[in-house]
């Protein structure tokens, strides 16, 4: 089979230089490293993820310090929240699922000392979607403020 263009001249053609594959796998992947530059160029709108759910708002506050795997992030929901939100297993992996899916966490590059556990961490996104939802709570209570309906301290 003739192959000609680009391909054949770069790569010096089938024989005794590169095959097609090695050339399409080139441009494979500098078309996913400039897709991916691209992509990371794009600013989203991180109020487009709110409001957020109590479940997933103290997933990522327990991601906040740093990376963590799902059942110590359980762990701390339930000691932030004062045991009123005690995820089931099911109920947060299905949190850090869509989470992940929104790639507002990430897994960690690290793994855990018994290697079983696998972290996940906040991305940049993620921070940014955290601190929205708390902008948009701190207006909402200082709604209820002004309205005279709440006087607790800040």
């Amino acid at each position: 089979m003739a192959v000609g263009g680009r391909a054949e001249r770069q790569y010096g053609g089938m024989a005794g230089g590169v095959s097609l594959d090695d050339y399409y796998s080139d441009c494979y992947y500098s078309c996913k490293s400039t897709i991916i530059r691209v992509a990371m160029k794009i600013q989203i709108d991180p109020t487009g993820f709110l409001p957020l759910s109590n479940l997933s708002l103290h997933v990522l506050l327990a991601l906040g310090p740093g990376p963590s795997h799902g059942y110590a992030i359980g762990k701390d929901v339930e000691h932030r929240s004062d045991g009123k939100l005690n995820p089931t297993t099911g109920a947060l992996y299905q949190a850090l699922k869509r989470l992940s899916e929104d790639k507002l966490i990430e897994r960690a590059h690290t793994q855990s000392s018994d290697g079983r556990r696998q972290p996940f961490q906040l991305t940049v996104l993620g921070k940014h979607v955290v601190a929205a939802e708390a902008g948009r709570l701190h207006a909402l209570v200082q709604e209820a403020r002004d309205h005279n309906l709440y006087s607790g301290s800040a």
